[in-house]
């Protein structure tokens, strides 16, 4: 009976030893690998993105999503010293923002040309507007971009990023940047309470002007105060401001004008409302874009006018997984700088 039992405990410690061997060697990868080492909720045979910053929401796999809020970017290309012509091999790298303007109809697209201060401040202010046209014409031309849907201007050395002491500064400084936004209806924003139907065109705010007239009359400075008032209130708007004339004068002249018009109304907004002029667009078309034809005094009149349209920061709110490589910069990532 001993001798029975003693066979029994060492065929039970066998098996106990043979199960305890096998466990240390298969089972501890297989431990490992189900493990969640950078504890993001995705255990590690799934996760292809390691050391995920702690609280991050991620994919399937693992990788951290990231909520995009303002679309503003920086355009990865180059320009000859002086030139404003942007070279071919540059088109590609416009695709993937093509694209994104196809599929949201709804978005406009702002881009601003900056130079640094060196050379005249005209001829740098000129300089910036056609680079960013170049641009622009490129997304329309190659791309087939509405050329309603693209804004262009132009800043010139107004606006450095850096000191354009040292060539850094300088590089930093010379820029073509973009910021997509959404236009806002002004009736449903509650921001022109006047009905009056001719005085908004396309969702946007007409204020007319007399033949040479230069100051913003007592009607439209209550427009104007209504505007001010609600971009006091709502910091994430902008409000694009663009001039037209008749076809009286000449080119130069009117284009000239249709500036000078526009920007009468941002320095009220500006000089009576605090409004920052970053948040005011001003352009200028002189007559290329009549709503009506010139031929009739009462068609000119209406051509003389200034237009303001609303628009918003583009949001996007679903979270989205950011590429390291992609055609933009992103300024604006979760409300910090991000560099890739």
């Amino acid at each position: 009976m001993k001798i029975r039992l003693a066979r029994i405990a060492i065929i039970t410690f066998s098996l106990c030893s043979n199960i305890a061997a096998s466990q240390s060697l298969y089972p501890e990868i297989l431990a490992q690998s189900l493990k969640d080492t950078d504890s993001d909720g995705v255990i590690n045979a799934r996760d292809i993105c390691e050391n995920t910053p702690l609280g991050s929401e991620v994919d399937y796999h693992g990788c951290q999503l990231t909520t995009l809020n303002f679309y503003n970017f920086n355009f990865d290309v180059r320009f000859d010293s002086g030139q404003s012509n942007l070279k071919p091999e540059f088109h590609s790298k416009l695709e993937n923002l093509a694209s994104f303007l196809k599929n949201t109809p709804e978005t406009t697209l702002l881009i601003e040309g900056h130079t640094d201060n060196i050379g005249a401040e005209n001829y740098n202010l000129s300089l910036s507007k056609k680079r960013a046209e170049s641009i622009a014409n490129t997304l329309i031309s190659v791309f087939n971009i509405s050329p309603d849907r693209i804004k262009s201007f132009g800043f010139g050395e107004q606006y450095p990023l850096a000191s354009n002491e040292t060539e850094a500064g300088r590089q930093a400084n010379r820029r073509v940047t973009g910021e997509i936004v959404k236009p806002l209806d002004p009736l449903i924003q509650g921001i022109y309470k006047n009905k009056d139907r001719p005085y908004i065109n396309n969702n946007k705010i007409i204020i007319p002007f007399d033949s040479n007239q230069y100051t913003a009359s007592k009607h439209n400075t209550l427009v104007i105060q209504e505007l001010g008032e609600f971009l006091q209130k709502e910091s994430g708007t902008l409000l694009v401001i663009e001039g037209h004339t008749d076809i009286t004068g000449s080119e130069t002249l009117n284009i000239k004008l249709s500036i000078e018009r526009a920007q009468i109304i941002a320095n009220i907004l500006h000089t009576q409302h605090s409004v920052p002029y970053k948040r005011l667009k001003v352009l200028g078309y002189g007559s290329n874009f009549p709503i009506t034809s010139n031929t009739t005094a009462e068609g000119r009149k209406q051509n003389r006018r200034v237009s303001i349209e609303v628009v918003t920061r583009f949001q996007l709110q679903k979270p989205i997984t950011i590429s390291k490589w992609t055609i933009w910069n992103l300024d604006e990532v979760d409300g910090k700088t991000e560099e890739y």
